[in-house]
């Protein structure tokens, strides 16, 4: 069996929050590391805090997987006196590789803020604000019959097909290839010289533009032929189950200070902020996950009763109380510590032979601990 790598687990974990939802400021992907390292036992974390690296040390983790990027600006120097380089130095000096899954997987279809709107029971939910066109190719290969399968099985193992919750999603269209071999060729089919005419299927998949090298290099080496037709076409698909935050309804209104309790039994914290008034009735539910206090006036111009995040801005808490909509300032921890369920549990139904551990960690703003 091939050992799984540091680089086959970014893949996957591309395939969930894919890095163009990622924003601008933002740094995801394998930040520390080698893409070819074997690996056996990933931890899970939020943060990649000290204290999680003493819990990979402690486990043996060859990877760990963070929503929170270690590193964000370009990195200037890596000294031991600056804390995010003392922890990249511990992590080259200790031979582990750190992938981040952060604003790709907020706003991926199946990521954070899907996930959380979830565990709230929100149901009819849509992206508090939609992401726009997808960056997807269109690839169309040419592939003798006998061997559409195997073309077939390896591009979609590589990550073309992905449609929604659907995987393996292409399309075949029997049809018939010529080809002449020249000086120099070593067909795979035919003669140098000789027109050849082979029964061939046009088979076509969608493609996201980070997953292109490796779905072609699949291609490739799957494919009998020495020159592999293919054609990539661009499109301008809308991502509608993709963007920041969400939105959507409970099954039945409740009042606020009871949204309250239920908030705080499925976020498992106590630490919640309401500003509003605790007897309204709420039933549209918004939400975003960490810091996003910035999206109140989307939600209230969405016709949220209620919006949901980790963190409130003193200013926007003012105008809640005469515009509304009803505020739940969760905290950052609380709304996000959910990653770690999520990303777990995703990597343990990718990879059954790895051995996936969530880290332990605290709310930093909660000084005694449990």
């Amino acid at each position: 069996m091939m050992p799984i790598t540091v680089d086959t687990i970014e893949q996957r974990v591309h395939a969930l929050a894919p890095p163009a939802l990622a924003e601008s400021w933002d740094n995801v992907g394998l930040l520390v590391g080698d893409p070819a390292q074997a690996v056996t036992t990933v931890l899970v974390a939020l943060d990649a805090s000290p204290s999680v690296l003493d819990q990979a040390a402690a486990c043996g983790a060859q990877m760990l997987v963070v929503h929170h990027p270690l590193l964000f600006a370009p990195v200037k120097r890596l000294v031991e006196d600056d804390g995010s380089a003392r922890l990249a130095r511990r992590l080259v000096r200790e031979e582990r590789s750190l992938l981040a899954a952060h604003t790709n997987l907020d706003s991926a279809p199946r990521g954070l803020n899907q996930y959380v709107a979830e565990l709230l029971g929100l149901r009819d939910l849509q992206p508090l604000i939609p992401t726009g066109v997808h960056p997807l190719l269109k690839l169309a290969v040419f592939v003798p019959e006998d061997y559409l399968d195997a073309v077939r099985d390896a591009i979609a193992g590589a990550g073309a097909g992905h449609i929604g919750n659907y995987s393996d999603c292409t399309f075949g269209v029997a049809g018939a290839g010529t080809f002449r071999p020249l000086a120099g060729a070593s067909p795979f089919i035919g003669t140098r010289g000789a027109l050849e005419r082979v029964r061939e299927v046009r088979l076509e998949t969608i493609v996201r533009r980070a997953q292109l090298a490796q779905v072609l290099a699949a291609m490739c080496a799957a494919h009998p032929y020495e020159e592999v037709a293919y054609d990539l076409m661009p499109l301008e698909n809308r991502w509608p189950s993709a963007g920041v935050g969400r939105i959507g309804t409970l099954e039945e209104p409740m009042r606020a200070a009871v949204f309250l309790d239920h908030a705080c039994a499925a976020l498992a914290t106590d630490r919640l902020l309401l500003v509003g008034e605790t007897d309204r009735p709420v039933q549209r539910i918004a939400l975003c996950t960490g810091a996003g206090s910035d999206f109140a006036e989307a939600a209230r111009r969405a016709g949220a009763d209620l919006y949901l995040t980790g963190e409130v801005k003193h200013h926007q808490a003012l105008l809640a109380h005469t515009q509304g909509p009803v505020l739940i300032d969760a905290g950052h921890f609380a709304t996000e510590r959910p990653a770690v369920a999520l990303l777990a549990a995703y990597l343990a139904a990718e990879f059954p032979t790895l051995t996936i551990l969530r880290a332990e960690e605290y709310d930093p703003f909660i000084v005694a601990r449990p």
